[in-house]
């Protein structure tokens, strides 16, 4: 039995009368007042300066202190699961004490100089085995075991041969590298959630309980509405929009999609291309600006760039993936003969200029971020103008309980990005403490033999398998770590590596065998978790080229000349239109096997960043439209 090791006494509570069981509504209530409390720190923090390694411990313990009440130790056993969970609650409230009574020695210590004191260590012990714990239950065993791998490594990396192995480390310097300066679980990604995106994910909440969301639906459906396949169009539209909101894939496919498959389902798209395209826009959605995937966010403070720059540089790609999945819908449903879908024009207008305001916090967001405001002060303005907008209308107007209540459930949404970004911590402490970042680089170039096409493939390999179900910030933070030096070694510019490990990371959501995006559209469809996952594979395979594209040419990020940006971004196009009718088999007619090869060679001529490549891409991708439209009208003619 899993947790046969545990005392026998703690099995014979189970005995307890029920009287006794801890309800679930007590639980909920404290849930909700350490969401409030953490809620009123984060908004004290703003205004207040507060050195970083105490905010950073509080963000994370408040995050440690929601899982322990909100995920249930073992949930068939609830009178062990109340003992253990307040256990783990009460460890986590007295290292938050700690932390505050010692905030001074804390802040003003020298690292690996000033010795810890006991309660350090055994608190630091402690905050590692409650971290472990809280990432299994609200993450999953993926990350944890992660997790115990590096730090299994710390210990014992020592006696490995090679280049793996490193000098030795003692648990007093585990604790410190750790948990005492801001090189392990406080480091860069912690930084990020507490500083920036904790924030983001309040207004998100904030947009989500407005009629924002169905504002967005209504936009992307009356855009589409004379659009052949436009219900598959609207969803691709509704899931770049929603995913400002969402902070997930998953979430943002869930969120959509069953708003969008009854659409498609109707419209005439088959169960399995619906889901597929569900998936490859949900997770498109974290790769669109102005508000991206967490990821983003943390990316801008790994390499020390401004957020905005992050923006300017996702633009191109991201108009290009959405531009791609676009072309397929209507080379599909034109395939399939479907029709543009019937809708109601007039309540679609009503329903848009009734909430159209609610776009107007958007501006404000991209306007402050644009003009060097910190991400901080951006975010909590525009949640400040919603709440403002909101009290226009009647219909919209909301309650001082419900602000309260909209705000606490984005409060306890940041959990699900807290966490990753802790235990990611971990991994990013013991490898750079240890050195293994370095010679990791070491090994990707000798086995690519300093090619930089194999180690993009090998490094395409390994981010996609670390992110299997994990989510997609700790799958970008540790694949960062360690492949993004590799790349900067053989030449790639850092926000270009990061950039494209970012996209890999996000595409890990659609590649089976764990495809959290691709199963979570599978469920909303009904459809095979493999057949799902392959199909959102074969449309999103723009989404796997475009990375290999600005590495080797990053004017598709905008870095670079007027002209070279815009032939780059000419050529992808066309490119990608090749692509498209490859991938779906349709141009003006059905096609062979052979002319559908011969479309997807002509588009990766065309993708390939080299002006030679691109001339003989256009013109065997316009030697074979025009063919096609000639005979097209030919037979049209004849007819």
């Amino acid at each position: 039995m899993l947790y046969a090791w545990l005392p026998s006494w703690l099995h014979k509570i189970q005995a307890v009368p029920e009287r006794m069981i801890v309800v679930d509504d007590f639980r909920k209530k404290i849930a909700c007042l350490v969401a409030f409390c953490w809620l009123a720190g984060q908004i004290y923090i703003a205004f207040a300066a507060v050195p970083g390694m105490i905010i950073r411990p509080m963000h994370v313990c408040f995050a440690l202190l929601l899982v322990f009440l909100n995920k249930p130790f073992i949930k068939d056993k609830p009178v062990l699961s109340a003992v253990v969970d307040w256990f783990c609650f009460a460890v986590v409230l007295g290292y938050m004490s700690h932390v505050l009574m010692h905030a001074d020695r804390i802040v003003t210590r020298v690292p690996f100089v000033d010795e810890l004191l006991p309660m350090d260590i055994i608190y630091g012990i402690l905050l590692v085995i409650l971290l472990m714990e809280a990432g299994r239950r609200y993450l999953g065993w993926s990350m944890t075991i992660i997790s115990a791998i590096f730090i299994a490594y710390s210990f014992y990396g020592k006696d490995l041969p090679g280049i793996l192995g490193h000098s030795p480390v003692d648990l007093v310097t585990f604790i410190e590298n750790q948990i005492m300066t801001s090189g392990g679980i406080f480091s860069s990604p912690i930084a990020a959630s507490s500083d920036t995106i904790f924030y983001f994910m309040i207004f998100g909440a904030f947009l989500a309980a407005t009629p924002a969301g169905k504002l967005f639906v209504a936009i992307a459906k009356y855009a589409t509405r004379n659009s052949i396949g436009g219900a598959g169009k609207a969803s691709i539209l509704a899931s770049g929009l929603f995913g400002m909101i969402s902070g997930s894939a998953a979430a943002n496919v869930a969120s959509v999609g069953v708003i969008a498959y009854p659409m498609m389902q109707k419209g005439g798209f088959k169960p399995v291309f619906s889901a597929a395209l569900l998936a490859t826009a949900g997770t498109g959605g974290q790769l669109i600006p102005p508000v991206m995937g967490a990821s983003a966010f943390i990316m801008a403070d790994m390499i020390g760039v401004s957020y905005f720059k992050i923006i300017l540089y996702a633009v191109l790609p991201a108009i290009l993936y959405v531009g791609s999945l676009l072309w397929e819908v209507h080379l599909e449903a034109s395939k399939q003969k479907i029709q543009p879908p019937e809708v109601n024009a007039q309540e679609l207008i009503v329903m848009i200029k009734s909430f159209i305001h609610l776009v107007l916090p958007l501006v404000v967001l991209v306007f402050l971020i644009a003009i060097g405001r910190s991400l901080m002060y951006a975010a909590l303005v525009s949640t400040v103008v919603l709440i403002a907008l909101c009290q226009i209308r009647k219909d919209t107007r909301l309650s001082l309980k419900e602000i309260i209540n909209m705000a606490i459930d984005g409060t306890k949404s940041s959990v699900i990005v807290t966490l990753p970004c802790a235990l990611a911590g971990i991994v990013i402490g013991e490898v750079v403490f240890t050195g293994l970042g370095l010679r990791f680089s070491t090994v990707i170039a000798s086995f690519s033999a300093n090619n930089l096409f194999l180690a993009l493939i090998l490094s395409t390999v390994m981010i996609i398998i670390m992110g299997m179900g994990m989510p997609t910030s700790a799958a970008y933070i540790m694949s960062a770590v360690l492949l993004a030096p590799a790349m900067q070694n053989l030449g790639v510019e850092a926000i270009v590596a990061h950039m494209f490990i970012f996209y890999f990371a996000n595409m890990s959501m659609i590649t089976p065998p764990v495809a959290i995006a691709s199963y979570t559209a599978a469920g909303i469809a009904e459809t095979g978790l493999w057949e799902t996952g392959i199909e959102a594979v074969r449309l999103a395979l723009v989404l796997f080229m475009i990375p290999f594209v600005f590495v080797y040419n990053p004017a598709l990020l905008g870095i670079g000349s007027i002209p070279d940006i815009a032939w780059v971004f000419f050529t992808c196009a066309m490119g990608i239109m090749g692509l498209g009718i490859g991938v779906i088999g349709y141009w003006k007619t059905d096609l062979s096997i052979p002319i559908r090869a011969a479309y997807i060679v002509a588009a990766l001529l065309l993708i390939i960043p080299e002006t030679t490549t691109d001339i003989v891409g256009l013109i065997i991708l316009f030697a074979l439209m025009g063919y096609k439209m000639i005979k097209a009208r030919l037979r049209t003619g004849t007819a």
